[in-house]
């Protein structure tokens, strides 16, 4: 080999080794992202809905809106219950350690939350645009009974969109001969219809027709609160618009980069992106209870004597309730600040 050669040689093996150098630093840190994901959305999560259920359940008058807002926080609170096994793969093996059952279970449990959280935003959407549209006819027909059958029947839709994952989802050995637990078949022929076949449907049922039932909802809410001028819908409207935006903010990357995915799937950009939009997607099973939280402060009143569930009663109430909830808190505070004992005593 010539001097030349040889020089030539070594330059692009050294510049391959320096792309494969990136792309496993790259790696780490989405591996590492991930980690992080899960955890603050395990521990957020886990709390924050259990705070919500616990509320809206059983601290305030049943009502149609509250029924939705309990499922949604069930789903969310499984969820981040199941991100558990997760969680401690990531941390503690490099491959599946937990058998056919729990890696089927563990996928099952996903995707039944990501079906039912969005078809449940879109019956909130619809529900909340026949409040604004036909008032009356709600008024006799919206119940609390049927808003918990439709939830019931919302459950059972995201079950059996889910079922597939379950029926798919195996653990198999990649190349490093570590067990992976994947909807990926590893069959000899690359047959991969099945696989593509649950991609499409998960981007169509779970992404842009619920997508597009909501901004239709929204659209015709909007323009019956201006014909209406009924500024009293317009709270509990912007808590569920402020829903409907943190999933999609989620979501939409990991739906794009599973089209991208299903075009290309030996891409590395893909790859590597979809690691990180997947942690994202974690995230969203614990951004509710925070929204809520945020949108339940009084910033007129004294920010240190607001209780946790204090702050989620005024979020999570109708107006009518939202509106004497504020009224007894303030007269406590005022009953508080002109009693004559030089005490306070926080509870």
């Amino acid at each position: 080999m010539t001097p030349n050669a040889t020089l030539l040689f070594f330059l692009v093996t050294s510049a391959a080794r320096d792309d494969e150098a990136k792309v496993v630093d790259i790696d780490a840190v989405m591996n590492k992202l991930n980690i992080v994901l899960l955890t603050l959305t395990i521990v957020l999560g886990t709390t924050g809905n259990s705070v919500v259920i616990w509320v809206a359940g059983f601290k305030l008058n049943p009502t149609v809106t509250n029924v939705w807002l309990v499922n949604l926080a069930v789903a969310d609170l499984i969820f981040c219950l199941s991100r558990v096994l997760s969680l401690t793969k990531k941390l503690f093996f490099d491959y599946w350690p937990f058998g056919i059952f729990l890696c089927k279970f563990n996928g099952f449990f996903r995707y039944t939350n990501m079906f039912c959280s969005v078809f449940l935003l879109a019956v909130i959407s619809m529900d909340r645009t026949l409040c604004i549209w036909y008032p009356v006819f709600t008024k006799r027909r919206r119940t609390i009974c049927a808003a918990r059958l439709v939830s019931a029947g919302v459950w059972a839709v995201a079950a059996i969109l889910s079922a597939p994952y379950f029926a798919y989802r195996r653990v198999y050995l990649d190349k490093n001969n570590l067990s992976k637990c994947s909807l990926e078949d590893n069959e000899p022929n690359g047959d991969n219809s099945a696989k593509l076949a649950l991609y499409l449907m998960r981007f169509l049922c779970g992404f842009l027709l619920p997508f597009l039932i909501i901004l239709c909802c929204y659209i015709l809410a909007g323009l019956g609160i201006r014909r209406t001028r009924l500024l009293g819908k317009s709270r509990p409207l912007r808590i569920l618009v402020s829903l409907v935006c943190a999933f999609f903010l989620c979501w939409a990357p990991y739906h794009c980069l599973l089209l991208a995915k299903m075009v290309n799937s030996n891409s590395t950009v893909v790859k590597v992106g979809l690691t990180g939009a997947t942690g994202f997607t974690y995230f969203n099973s614990c951004v509710n209870p925070l929204l809520y939280f945020c949108m339940g402060l009084d910033m007129r009143g004294s920010r240190f004597r607001q209780t946790l569930v204090g702050v989620y009663r005024r979020a999570l109430a109708d107006d009518r309730d939202g509106r004497s909830t504020q009224s007894n808190e303030r007269t406590v505070d005022d009953s508080s600040g002109s009693a004559s004992q030089p005490t306070l005593s926080l509870k």
